[in-house]
């Protein structure tokens, strides 16, 4: 009896086994039965987007038909029902499948980014194609890159020690002397003889010299910057001599021909820079440039050449001015120098300045053997903080 019943238990799990297992079966028939409903439904959907012209002009005959509208009506909770059917089986997908949907928006994912970069390589090429297609134009059309332009500019100053600046017409004996005295200032500040620009030494001295009008025993010679004002008043003094006596032989002689020597002595100096004016064609004030605006071309050339900018520490020096004038122009204050001689052992960094003889015309002829060195009285001593 006991073996009866133990046997008659084993049979009903085989039987509540089988229809479990039956349910299950027919519960992923259904599943699948909805799915290919689903894709069914999509599939429609993608033949009514296809033909959506023909289907929004039927929608309005439908619409606009009275007698039509009763079927409309139906074919819309069709459609509804249709949807939320698709909507559920949407559902059943997700909580069958999460690892393909899960691979399949990962997919989606990278197709989009994969979009994103080949639309970035096609605007970089695009870019690329018109940069390439300009430079193509200027070279067409005669006119090099500015690029290059800067390049040779550099490669010279590094190999021959010059730069030249050309300009595209006549300048003014003023504007000459002008460039000359810009050039030193340059050249001291670049050289480390000056803790700041001319201008700056200008203002804060100015500055300066209005405070200590109020508490003029109070305040000591150093100023709060830490500048020992009493030399830099000195220096300013010196230089703007220099300037002066430049401007009272520019005004008398042409000079085509500038020295500035620092350290050392006039025979063999530690550094030696020279402002080329030979090809210069000097006119009226008319029919000149700008000073101004040739000045930002010059210090433009300088910048790109980078000729007077130096790594190593510079130890301060006297600065030494000579130019080259006409024996008999009868400028005072100068020192003439007959037998002066260029220095060629040290290396001459040259600043050559010019004019297009295409557009300023031919330059008058100059006999350099009535010129003559003349040396400036003062001496510019350089200072630091």
């Amino acid at each position: 009896m006991e073996e009866g019943s133990k046997k008659g238990q084993f049979d009903c799990e085989n039987m509540t086994v089988i229809k479990h297992s039956n349910t299950i079966e027919t519960s992923n028939n259904n599943c699948s039965n909805k799915l290919i409903q689903s894709n069914q439904c999509t599939s429609h959907e993608e033949e009514s987007r296809a033909s959506s012209g023909k289907t929004e002009r039927n929608i309005l005959c439908y619409v606009d038909d009275p007698e039509s509208s009763a079927e409309s009506e139906v074919e819309n909770v069709c459609l509804q029902d249709d949807i939320g059917e698709s909507e559920s089986d949407s559902v059943c997908v997700e909580h069958l499948n999460p690892s393909e949907d899960q691979e399949n928006r990962n997919s989606s994912t990278q197709t989009r980014t994969d979009h994103r970069g080949d639309d970035v390589g096609c605007q970089e090429t695009d870019s690329l194609a018109s940069a390439s297609g300009s430079h193509k134009d200027c070279e067409s059309n005669g006119v090099p890159p500015h690029s290059v332009d800067d390049e040779e500019i550099f490669r010279r100053a590094r190999e021959e020690g010059r730069v030249n600046v050309i300009f595209p017409g006549c300048i003014t004996q003023d504007g000459c002397c002008r460039f000359v005295g810009e050039l030193l200032k340059c050249v001291l500040y670049q050289r480390q003889q000056m803790p700041m620009t001319y201008d700056q030494m200008v203002f804060l001295q100015k500055q300066q010299h209005n405070a200590s009008q109020d508490i003029i025993k109070q305040r000591s010679a150093k100023a709060s910057g830490g500048l020992d004002w009493r030399r830099c008043q000195k220096m300013l003094q010196e230089l703007d001599d220099v300037l002066a006596h430049l401007e009272a032989l520019f005004s008398l002689s042409r000079v085509p021909r500038v020295l500035f020597m620092l350290g050392g002595s006039t025979v063999l100096p530690t550094e030696l820079y020279e402002v080329n004016m030979e090809s210069v064609a000097v006119g009226a004030g008319e029919n000149s440039l700008r000073t101004s605006t040739c000045l930002r071309q010059i210090f433009r050339t300088l910048f790109v050449a980078d000729l007077l900018s130096d790594a190593k520490s510079v130890r301060l020096m006297s600065t030494t001015v000579l130019a080259l004038g006409h024996r008999d122009c009868g400028v005072t204050g100068f020192k003439p120098r007959v037998d002066f001689k260029v220095p060629t052992k040290v290396k001459r960094q040259v600043i050559s300045i010019g004019s297009d003889l295409s557009l300023a015309g031919e330059l008058p002829k100059t006999d350099l053997e009535d010129y003559i060195w003349f040396q400036a009285p003062v001496t510019v001593k350089g200072f630091c903080k």
